[in-house]
């Protein structure tokens, strides 16, 4: 989800069916260099919050920065771990 907004309809639908057909996923969020610290954690915060609405528990959820390069290792481990345990 984009920093600044609450997840969209579109979003929740888009992640309700990937749910519900067990199809792993994960939310990151992008450009978090982009606003402070204390606004990032209230927004996802806020969309914790949407979210738990429709689920019982959240999926994993990754803050990252290009710039910054914040996030990446975590990002590329759990694609590695979703990679070494897929079930053929």
């Amino acid at each position: 989800f984009p920093s600044h907004d609450i997840p969209q309809k579109i979003d929740l639908e888009f992640i309700n069916t990937l749910g519900e057909a067990g199809v792993p996923f994960s939310l990151i969020y992008t450009k978090c260099d982009k606003i402070g610290i204390t606004a990032l954690e209230r927004q996802v915060a806020k969309n914790n919050e949407t979210l738990l609405e429709y689920w019982e528990q959240l999926p994993p959820v990754f803050k990252t920065s290009s710039e910054k390069a914040t996030g990446r290792d975590d990002v590329l481990n759990y694609i590695d771990h979703l990679i070494k345990n897929i079930r053929p």
